[in-house]
């Protein structure tokens, strides 16, 4: 799941925290380079989408931008689960 202001691949249960903490760990996992870079211009762009001068209000992006967003998360999901291999469980919380 992606969260405001940066990260995108979070801890889901406590084996995982107990290993990894707490916040983002997309740095500390097994990720090559490419993925690393690709997850933090997804988390650039995921930020887009919410209005940071009026964050309760609507969102700036239209129904397609959601769509290209969750398109691009979704073929990024499967490279991160590529290359974690099965030793890890990722999965993937849409926004909205």
């Amino acid at each position: 799941m992606f969260d405001w202001g940066g990260g995108c691949l979070w801890c889901g249960n406590d084996a995982a925290r107990a290993r990894f903490g707490v916040g983002p760990v997309e740095d500390v996992l097994p990720l090559s380079d490419e993925v690393r870079q690709h997850l933090a211009r997804l988390s650039v762009w995921h930020d887009g989408a919410l209005d940071w001068a009026d964050p309760a209000g609507a969102s700036p992006w239209g129904s397609d931008e959601f769509a290209r967003f969750e398109a691009a998360a979704l073929a990024a999901l499967v490279r991160v689960r590529a290359e974690l291999g099965a030793r890890f469980h990722v999965c993937y919380e849409p926004l909205g």
